[in-house]
């Protein structure tokens, strides 16, 4: 649960850092793209990791990802509609990574601006919680 734990502080941190970027206004310049992007990566990375490990630890090693989330929801950890967002995050996370050059930077800044991002700090915090008190 230790490394749950650090995970869950890292997408504290990085939630409260994009926070900082995006309070200071939201720009589309290359420096600041990658930058948004480098982070929105990490804090996706972070919450994939954590429903994974949560997966296994509350009892089912999960075969992807969506496994996880699958297991998860059905635990009562996320709703359908919280999977579903689940979903969505690994499919950006996946696109930053593998499909970089099919970045969407108008849906990049609306994620700035309306701070969608801070959802996956609420689900980080749901999976948090669930391995404290399974």
């Amino acid at each position: 649960m230790a490394v749950i734990k650090r995970l869950f502080e890292a997408a504290v941190d990085v939630t409260a850092r994009l926070d900082e970027e995006v309070d200071k206004g939201v720009s589309t310049a290359w420096g600041d793209l990658m930058k948004y992007l480098h982070a929105l990566q990490i804090q996706a990375q972070v919450l994939i990791d954590m429903a994974l490990r949560a997966s296994a630890a509350l009892g089912h090693p999960p075969a992807t990802p969506l496994d996880a989330a699958r297991y998860l929801a059905g635990k009562g950890v996320f709703t359908q509609e919280e999977a579903a967002f689940f979903k969505k995050v690994v499919g950006f996370r996946n696109v930053i990574v593998h499909q970089y050059l099919a970045v969407d930077v108008d849906l990049v800044k609306r994620v700035l601006e309306s701070r969608e991002y801070r959802k996956v700090l609420s689900l980080a915090e749901k999976i948090y919680k669930a391995v404290q008190d399974p």
